[in-house]
Protein backbone atom coordinates (compact mmCIF):
# COMPACT_ATOMS: atom_id res chain seq x y z
CA UNK A 1 0.00 0.00 0.00
CA UNK A 2 3.14 2.52 0.87
CA UNK A 3 6.64 2.05 -0.16
CA UNK A 4 9.77 3.77 0.70
CA UNK A 5 12.86 3.48 -1.69
CA UNK A 6 16.21 5.82 -1.90
CA UNK A 7 18.42 6.07 -5.58
CA UNK A 8 21.77 6.16 -5.63
CA UNK A 9 21.30 10.17 -5.82
CA UNK A 10 19.87 10.62 -2.71
CA UNK A 11 16.25 10.80 -3.44
CA UNK A 12 14.16 9.03 -1.28
CA UNK A 13 10.77 8.26 -2.74
CA UNK A 14 7.30 7.07 -0.56
CA UNK A 15 5.10 5.62 -2.79
CA UNK A 16 0.98 5.14 -2.14
CA UNK A 17 -0.32 2.22 -4.18
CA UNK A 18 -3.83 1.50 -3.38
CA UNK A 19 -4.95 1.28 -6.94
CA UNK A 20 -8.26 -0.50 -5.94
CA UNK A 21 -9.32 2.20 -3.77
CA UNK A 22 -7.62 5.45 -5.64
CA UNK A 23 -5.16 5.66 -3.06
CA UNK A 24 -7.69 6.40 -0.46
CA UNK A 25 -5.95 6.09 2.82
CA UNK A 26 -7.90 4.02 6.22
CA UNK A 27 -6.74 5.12 9.42
CA UNK A 28 -4.14 2.37 9.40
CA UNK A 29 -2.39 3.53 6.50
CA UNK A 30 -2.22 7.08 7.77
CA UNK A 31 -0.28 5.23 10.56
CA UNK A 32 1.84 3.35 8.64
CA UNK A 33 2.95 6.51 6.57
CA UNK A 34 3.44 8.47 9.29
CA UNK A 35 6.44 5.58 10.11
CA UNK A 36 7.83 5.38 6.86
CA UNK A 37 7.94 8.68 6.44
CA UNK A 38 9.80 8.98 9.86
CA UNK A 39 11.62 6.11 8.61
CA UNK A 40 13.03 7.81 6.13
CA UNK A 41 17.08 7.66 6.22
CA UNK A 42 18.75 10.88 7.44
CA UNK A 43 21.08 10.43 4.10
CA UNK A 44 18.10 11.30 2.10
CA UNK A 45 18.96 14.70 0.20
CA UNK A 46 15.06 14.96 -0.80
CA UNK A 47 12.05 13.34 0.00
CA UNK A 48 9.22 12.83 -2.78
CA UNK A 49 5.61 11.73 -1.62
CA UNK A 50 3.88 10.39 -5.08
CA UNK A 51 1.30 7.67 -6.30
CA UNK A 52 2.57 4.53 -8.10
CA UNK A 53 -1.09 3.99 -9.54
CA UNK A 54 -1.71 6.32 -13.42
CA UNK A 55 -4.32 9.11 -12.56
CA UNK A 56 -4.51 9.77 -9.42
CA UNK A 57 -2.65 10.84 -6.34
CA UNK A 58 -5.08 10.31 -3.41
CA UNK A 59 -8.38 10.15 -3.09
CA UNK A 60 -8.23 10.98 0.70
CA UNK A 61 -9.14 9.44 3.56
CA UNK A 62 -11.09 6.20 3.20
CA UNK A 63 -15.08 6.86 2.74
CA UNK A 64 -15.23 2.79 3.35
CA UNK A 65 -13.31 3.33 6.60
CA UNK A 66 -14.91 7.02 7.49
CA UNK A 67 -18.23 5.40 7.41
CA UNK A 68 -17.84 3.39 10.59
CA UNK A 69 -16.95 6.66 12.73
CA UNK A 70 -21.24 7.62 12.19
CA UNK A 71 -21.50 5.08 15.50
CA UNK A 72 -18.10 4.31 16.51
CA UNK A 73 -17.19 7.64 18.35
CA UNK A 74 -13.92 6.94 19.74
CA UNK A 75 -13.02 6.10 16.51
CA UNK A 76 -13.25 9.87 15.08
CA UNK A 77 -10.36 10.64 17.53
CA UNK A 78 -7.79 7.95 16.92
CA UNK A 79 -8.55 8.83 12.35
CA UNK A 80 -7.80 12.16 13.41
CA UNK A 81 -5.04 11.94 15.20
CA UNK A 82 -3.66 9.06 12.38
CA UNK A 83 -3.33 11.67 10.17
CA UNK A 84 -2.37 14.52 12.05
CA UNK A 85 0.52 11.83 13.06
CA UNK A 86 1.44 11.61 9.58
CA UNK A 87 1.65 15.07 8.47
CA UNK A 88 3.69 16.06 11.11
CA UNK A 89 6.07 13.03 10.64
CA UNK A 90 6.51 14.93 7.11
CA UNK A 91 6.89 18.33 8.27
CA UNK A 92 9.09 16.86 10.59
CA UNK A 93 11.97 16.01 8.35
CA UNK A 94 15.06 17.98 8.17
CA UNK A 95 15.54 17.28 4.23
CA UNK A 96 12.83 19.03 1.45
CA UNK A 97 10.03 17.16 0.76
CA UNK A 98 8.25 17.19 -2.93
CA UNK A 99 4.49 16.17 -3.01
CA UNK A 100 4.58 14.65 -6.88
CA UNK A 101 0.67 15.13 -8.13
CA UNK A 102 0.11 12.93 -11.77
CA UNK A 103 -3.96 13.09 -11.40
CA UNK A 104 -6.65 13.60 -9.00
CA UNK A 105 -5.97 15.04 -5.52
CA UNK A 106 -8.65 14.96 -3.38
CA UNK A 107 -9.71 16.03 0.27
CA UNK A 108 -6.96 14.31 2.50
CA UNK A 109 -4.76 14.12 -0.52
CA UNK A 110 -4.77 17.69 -0.54
CA UNK A 111 -3.69 18.05 2.81
CA UNK A 112 -0.79 15.93 2.26
CA UNK A 113 0.39 17.67 0.10
CA UNK A 114 0.16 20.07 1.68
CA UNK A 115 2.49 19.01 4.26
CA UNK A 116 5.33 18.97 1.99
CA UNK A 117 7.56 22.29 1.24
CA UNK A 118 7.02 22.07 -2.38
CA UNK A 119 3.88 21.00 -4.70
CA UNK A 120 4.58 20.26 -8.42
CA UNK A 121 1.53 19.17 -10.48
CA UNK A 122 1.72 17.52 -13.99
CA UNK A 123 -0.58 19.42 -16.50
CA UNK A 124 -3.22 16.22 -15.77
CA UNK A 125 -3.40 17.21 -11.85
CA UNK A 126 -6.93 18.60 -10.33
CA UNK A 127 -7.84 18.92 -7.07
CA UNK A 128 -11.12 19.69 -5.18
CA UNK A 129 -12.04 19.57 -0.78
CA UNK A 130 -15.14 17.94 -0.68
CA UNK A 131 -15.77 17.48 2.96
CA UNK A 132 -18.54 20.32 2.97
CA UNK A 133 -20.86 17.83 0.19
CA UNK A 134 -20.02 14.98 2.93
CA UNK A 135 -21.18 17.06 6.00
CA UNK A 136 -17.85 17.37 7.67
CA UNK A 137 -15.21 19.28 8.31
CA UNK A 138 -11.64 19.55 7.80
CA UNK A 139 -8.80 19.13 10.20
CA UNK A 140 -7.82 22.79 11.48
CA UNK A 141 -4.11 22.21 11.33
CA UNK A 142 -4.80 21.58 7.37
CA UNK A 143 -7.52 24.45 6.99
CA UNK A 144 -4.55 26.59 8.41
CA UNK A 145 -1.66 25.57 5.82
CA UNK A 146 -4.54 25.71 3.29
CA UNK A 147 -5.53 29.61 4.72
CA UNK A 148 -1.44 30.46 4.84
CA UNK A 149 -0.56 29.11 1.42
CA UNK A 150 -3.64 30.43 -0.66
CA UNK A 151 -4.91 33.52 1.91
CA UNK A 152 -8.70 33.57 3.26
CA UNK A 153 -10.23 34.18 0.17
CA UNK A 154 -9.32 31.40 -1.72
CA UNK A 155 -9.13 29.13 0.84
CA UNK A 156 -12.49 29.63 1.55
CA UNK A 157 -13.84 28.92 -1.77
CA UNK A 158 -12.29 25.68 -2.06
CA UNK A 159 -13.67 24.45 1.35
CA UNK A 160 -16.91 25.99 0.33
CA UNK A 161 -17.49 24.95 -2.99
CA UNK A 162 -15.85 21.69 -2.64
CA UNK A 163 -16.01 22.22 -6.53
CA UNK A 164 -12.76 20.94 -8.41
CA UNK A 165 -9.65 22.88 -10.00
CA UNK A 166 -7.12 22.01 -12.83
CA UNK A 167 -3.58 22.22 -12.49
CA UNK A 168 -3.60 25.40 -14.23
CA UNK A 169 -5.97 27.41 -11.93
CA UNK A 170 -4.22 25.47 -9.02
CA UNK A 171 -0.88 27.15 -10.06
CA UNK A 172 -2.50 30.13 -10.52
CA UNK A 173 -3.79 30.44 -7.12
CA UNK A 174 -0.69 29.14 -5.26
CA UNK A 175 -1.83 25.81 -4.36
CA UNK A 176 0.90 24.32 -6.63
CA UNK A 177 4.41 25.90 -6.93
CA UNK A 178 4.95 24.97 -10.49
CA UNK A 179 3.42 22.12 -13.11
CA UNK A 180 7.02 20.17 -14.05
CA UNK A 181 7.80 16.95 -13.71
CA UNK A 182 8.53 16.47 -9.99
CA UNK A 183 11.32 13.35 -10.44
CA UNK A 184 12.97 15.90 -12.41
CA UNK A 185 12.51 18.52 -9.58
CA UNK A 186 13.64 16.31 -6.76
CA UNK A 187 16.78 15.16 -8.91
CA UNK A 188 17.53 18.64 -9.25
CA UNK A 189 17.50 19.24 -5.85
CA UNK A 190 19.40 16.18 -4.70
CA UNK A 191 22.18 17.65 -6.92
CA UNK A 192 22.84 20.34 -4.52
CA UNK A 193 24.98 19.80 -0.76
CA UNK A 194 22.53 18.02 1.54
CA UNK A 195 23.75 20.34 4.94
CA UNK A 196 22.76 23.64 3.15
CA UNK A 197 19.58 22.45 1.75
CA UNK A 198 18.57 21.57 5.47
CA UNK A 199 20.03 24.81 6.79
CA UNK A 200 17.54 26.45 4.01
CA UNK A 201 14.77 24.49 4.76
CA UNK A 202 15.21 25.56 8.97
CA UNK A 203 14.94 29.44 7.53
CA UNK A 204 12.33 29.13 5.59
CA UNK A 205 10.42 27.57 8.28
CA UNK A 206 11.13 29.92 11.00
CA UNK A 207 13.70 33.31 9.73
CA UNK A 208 13.56 34.66 13.46
CA UNK A 209 15.29 31.67 15.45
CA UNK A 210 18.39 33.40 16.54
CA UNK A 211 20.71 30.11 15.94
CA UNK A 212 20.22 30.67 12.13
CA UNK A 213 22.50 33.94 12.21
CA UNK A 214 25.39 31.37 13.97
CA UNK A 215 24.24 28.40 11.18
CA UNK A 216 24.59 30.81 8.25
CA UNK A 217 28.30 31.57 9.31
CA UNK A 218 29.41 28.42 10.09
CA UNK A 219 28.31 27.13 6.60
CA UNK A 220 31.21 29.01 5.25
CA UNK A 221 33.41 26.39 7.02
CA UNK A 222 31.72 23.33 5.07
CA UNK A 223 33.50 20.89 3.33
CA UNK A 224 30.90 21.99 -0.27
CA UNK A 225 31.96 25.48 0.51
CA UNK A 226 35.60 25.15 0.21
CA UNK A 227 34.92 22.81 -3.08
CA UNK A 228 32.88 24.83 -4.60
CA UNK A 229 35.35 28.08 -3.56
CA UNK A 230 38.23 25.77 -5.43
CA UNK A 231 36.31 25.18 -8.44
CA UNK A 232 35.49 28.81 -9.18
CA UNK A 233 39.08 29.36 -8.85
CA UNK A 234 39.82 27.37 -11.19
CA UNK A 235 37.94 28.32 -13.86
CA UNK A 236 39.38 30.80 -16.42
Amino acid sequence: MIALSLDDDGVATVTLDRAAARNALPTTAWRTLAQIVADVPDTARVLVIASRVPGIFSAGADLADLARLVEDVPARAAFRCAMAAAMEAIRARAMPVVAWVDGGCFGAGVALALACDLIVASPAAHFAIPPARLGIGYPAPDVARLAARLGQGQAARLLFTAAPIDAGEAWRIGLVDMIADGADIARSIAQNDAAALRLLKRTLRDASAPALNDAFESSFSSPAFAAGVARYRRTP
